[in-house]
């Protein structure tokens, strides 16, 4: 008796799409530094550091709140080691 080892032939075919994709730019004022921009309409920051500044001002309190629980908690918890 004697086994036979099937043969898994394994096929892969790269396919490439180009496109062209139209999308009307418009220019804008960020809200956040009043610096001048082009971008599509959704578009509402200059930038990725003016969306992150204006996102902790809008929650600056919870983030606050949640870093001086974590200090306490790693303060408690060090204390409780010595």
């Amino acid at each position: 008796m004697s086994k036979k080892k099937e043969k898994v032939l394994e096929q892969t075919i790269h396919v490439t799409y180009s496109y062209t994709r139209r999308v009307p730019l418009v220019e804008k004022r960020c809200p956040q530094c009043g610096r001048s921009f082009v971008g599509v309409k959704q578009k509402k920051y200059c930038s990725r550091a003016c969306q992150a500044k204006a996102d902790y001002e809008h929650h600056a309190e919870q983030y606050r709140k949640a870093r001086m629980e974590k200090y306490h908690a790693e303060k408690k918890a060090a204390a409780g080691k010595q």
